[in-house]
């Protein structure tokens, strides 16, 4: 029985995300599908929807276990993105990976590049630099994928599988198949997004970076130039003009408008922001890119007997005094998250989801 990773967000888990997993099961009836999902901050630099537990509970009708990505790499640029959860897969002995692609076509995914530079990253621009411009937005990610499978796990199988109706920055509401951006869009304009996902009920204690941004503004009055040097990838002189953007504006849309520019991508920006509310510090990220134990968050029978079959690998269903050095910066990104979703979920009073 195959074993089978999506590396995910579930920002919110909507009918897309649930047509992809009924493709893969297609392919392989009696694979385990193992969602490997970021928790309580996103790639692109945001605060999640809703929280990572309740995520997991939306999941579990369609995975059979869900395991945490660790915070540093869910708020990364593709790269890695993708190494976490291609880390992660290895950790778990998964034979494959199934991913959202827009064209499908692991042929057209699958090119070379060069690698992007540290003058890329620093920008945030480089997978739009380097790569063909023909290639569509998700694929930039499924390419990052694909590469980190050939370093870290290439026995691994992939299993692209195509997008359907949207484009994953759609804002527009496409019918059943829409997509998160759409989705969370329309939930905030009071729009009726029922028929998008499977289990629209579950959304509770949802939050943007909007609400967040009196408490990114304390921070950053609060630190001296110096204090936002340390802060990673605040290279080049960014922390003067945060210093200097900061109070001169309101709102959090006005701080990004002023930011943003043909070198620094909003994702880049949004990012940057995510590092300074969590205080990740570029001396940091050595330790940080150690994976060192595995996350549960939730798991249904199947879920538990592969996590029982898998040995050398450190697995925690729990986080309490003993394991909590494990996953310092995820209950750090927890509480942070908290005091704005006002959600009393934490990292230790929160058991696994367990689906029966």
């Amino acid at each position: 029985m195959k074993a089978i990773g999506i590396i995910c967000e579930y920002n919110p888990f909507h009918n897309g995300h649930k047509y992809q997993i009924e493709q893969v099961k297609k392919l392989y009836p009696d694979a385990i599908i193992v969602a490997i999902m970021s928790g309580q901050f996103v790639q692109r630099g945001e605060p999640a929807f809703i929280n990572k537990f309740m995520r997991t509970k939306m999941a579990l009708d369609y995975v059979d276990l869900v395991v945490e990505l660790p915070q540093f790499y869910a708020v990364s640029y593709a790269d890695d993105f993708a190494r976490g959860g291609i880390m992660i897969a290895k950790k778990l002995g998964l034979e494959g990976l199934s991913f959202g692609s827009e064209s499908g076509d692991l042929n057209k995914i699958d090119f070379e590049i060069k690698s992007p530079t540290r003058e890329d990253i620093r920008t945030g621009a480089a997978y739009p630099k380097l790569m063909s411009a023909d290639l569509k937005s998700n694929d930039i990610l499924a390419h990052a994928y694909v590469k980190a499978t050939r370093e870290i796990y290439p026995t691994l199988t992939l299993i692209p599988i195509s997008r359907i109706n949207n484009n994953y920055t759609d804002e527009v509401l496409t019918g059943t198949i829409s997509s998160a951006t759409a989705i969370r869009k329309n939930y905030f304009n009071d729009n009726d997004i029922k028929a998008t996902m499977p289990h629209s009920e579950l959304i509770v204690n949802a939050v943007r970076w909007e609400d967040y941004f009196t408490l990114l503004k304390y921070r950053m009055l609060s630190m001296n130039v110096l204090e936002l040097q340390e802060i990673y990838t605040m290279y080049e002189g960014l922390e003067n003009r945060l210093k200097k953007v900061i109070s001169e504006v309101e709102t959090f849309d006005e701080l990004i408008e002023k930011m943003v520019s043909k070198r620094y991508t909003r994702s880049r920006i949004q990012r940057l922001l995510v590092y300074l509310l969590l205080n990740i510090k570029e001396k940091d990220v050595p330790r940080l890119k150690e994976i060192t134990a595995v996350r549960v968050l939730g798991m249904n029978d199947t879920g538990r007997k592969l996590i029982k079959s898998i040995e050398d690998v450190v697995i925690m269903t729990n986080v309490n005094r003993a394991s909590r050095d494990y996953f310092g910066l995820e209950i750090k990104a927890t509480e942070i998250y908290n005091l704005i979703s006002c959600s009393s979920m934490t990292d230790f009073n929160t058991p696994v989801v367990y689906k029966r």
